[in-house]
């Protein structure tokens, strides 16, 4: 049988419901890609029936080195409970534009994988479900810290943890030994990373540098500077937890953060107007020494170097660490960065869309196929260290997560007005990489992201 044979049979399944015809052209007219293998009924026997359907919008099946697994995921729950899932692959940059389209022409996501401020930003519009009756108590007992502060906003809990991302202090144990410095102990403090940073300038060739640093205009190089600010003491947006965030961009850490972005580009300690995409490149290329990113940076290496297609190569060259502290925080800090799963305010069935969250969460099928080969750390805490899947979490980068670096994440103050502040934010990060005099533009950007506020 062909697939239009079988895509036709899938087409007149939904009896009761929308079409599987009417869901895809709809989605189609909005531009959203949907995964081949979710075209097909995928792990069910031709003569069996299926009770429902759910769509699960995510951006893992828009990518080549996540899709086939996720598929495998999803075929599995298919399978084990005679449930369609329309699998809606988006890439990543383009997630909360497309499911914000999706929602005001009434197109149902059941399911959703977030990150970031997507979860306010949506939880703000009514699109999401509050999950706080959803969640049973053990997985909050069983949780790294802030993992489900990141989805919570005004006591609602919009979406729960998938995948634990946050970014470490990456470095390069052979490039420090090259430059005589001891690779065994990282920079522990500002100070000492400035140090080690001269060093490194003075020993690198002119294509390679000391430090990596996004000063892309996405908002996703705001991730990789908040550790940055905090740790020069900074907090130029404080929310009280209430919706109300309090706002100044010109307090004397934000303004050292931003000094010494602007004096490490100057030092060329790091490139200029580079992406965390291009900066990992160099990285790979052995052209970057230190470098803020996430656990799944190991299997990036690999992809973009074959010298380091092994967790044990990558091991042997590279290492993790904590975010170097400095004048203003005591312990080391970094942003909450997490792939996280929600739930359509307008799901017509809430429990069979939790039941799919629980079961990509929890499943020994997601959590091999996919969560795993991902690269990060699994959503409960102690899965990361159970019998079952220690085994894949035993190199020393990956303990260095679980045991030092995640627990020191924390989210910044994320909101519904978020995303357009940090637009704002990040232009005046690369205007002031590029030169910009430090206080007079934060005090401009200070009035900028309050009248956004307002």
């Amino acid at each position: 049988m062909s697939m239009n044979d079988n895509n036709e049979m899938a087409h007149g399944s939904f009896e009761g419901r929308i079409s599987r015809r009417t869901f895809l052209s709809r989605a189609t007219a909005l531009g959203l890609a949907l995964s081949m293998p979710g075209f097909i009924l995928q792990g069910c026997g031709g003569n069996d029936p299926i009770e429902s359907s759910l769509s699960f919008a995510n951006w893992a099946s828009a990518e080549t080195a996540t899709r086939n697994n996720i598929d495998k995921a999803l075929q599995a729950f298919e399978s084990q409970n005679q449930v369609q899932v329309n699998n809606i692959g988006i890439p990543f940059d383009q997630v909360l534009d497309q499911l914000t389209k999706a929602s005001q022409a009434d197109i149902t996501m059941d399911v959703m994988e977030l990150s970031g401020n997507w979860p306010y930003a949506l939880g703000a519009k009514g699109v999401l479900t509050d999950l706080n009756a959803f969640v049973p108590q053990g997985w909050r007992k069983d949780v790294f810290p802030n993992s489900f502060e990141t989805g919570t906003y005004k006591g609602s809990l919009y979406a729960v943890p998938f995948s634990i991302t946050p970014h470490g202090f990456w470095y390069n144990k052979a490039l420090l030994k090259a430059a005589g410095l001891n690779a065994d102990r990282p920079p522990r403090t500002i100070n000492e990373l400035n140090q080690a940073m001269t060093v490194l300038r003075a020993f690198l060739p002119d294509n390679a540098y000391p430090l990596g640093i996004d000063t892309s205009k996405t908002e996703y190089a705001l991730v990789g500077f908040w550790p940055w600010i905090w740790t020069f003491g900074g907090n130029p947006m404080q929310d009280d937890g209430k919706g109300h965030v309090t706002i100044n961009w010109t307090d004397d850490g934000t303004v050292a953060a931003f000094q010494w972005l602007q004096n490490a580009v100057k030092n060329r300690w790091t490139p200029l107007d580079l992406a965390i995409k291009d900066e990992r490149q160099l990285m790979a290329n052995n052209q970057l020494v230190f470098k803020l990113d996430g656990p799944y940076l190991t299997g990036i290496l690999g992809n973009l170097n074959p010298g380091y297609s092994s967790t044990q190569q990558v091991n042997a060259t590279f290492a993790v660490t904590t975010t170097p502290t400095g004048p203003g925080v005591s312990q080391p800090v970094t942003c909450a960065d997490i792939h996280q799963l929600a739930v359509s305010s307008s799901s017509t069935n809430k429990d069979l869309a939790w039941k799919l969250v629980d079961f990509l969460t929890t499943s020994s099928d997601v959590i091999t196929s996919f969560l795993i080969p991902e690269g990060g750390m699994l959503p409960h805490k102690s899965f990361n260290t159970s019998t079952l899947y220690s085994k894949y979490y035993a190199d020393p980068i990956s303990r260095m997560f679980i045991s030092t670096v995640i627990p020191t994440m924390r989210p910044p103050a994320y909101g519904p007005q978020y995303s357009t502040a940090a637009a704002a934010i990040v232009t005046a990060l690369q205007e002031i990489a590029q030169g910009a005099n430090v206080r007079p533009r934060l005090n401009r950007l200070t009035t900028d992201v309050r009248g956004i506020y307002a």
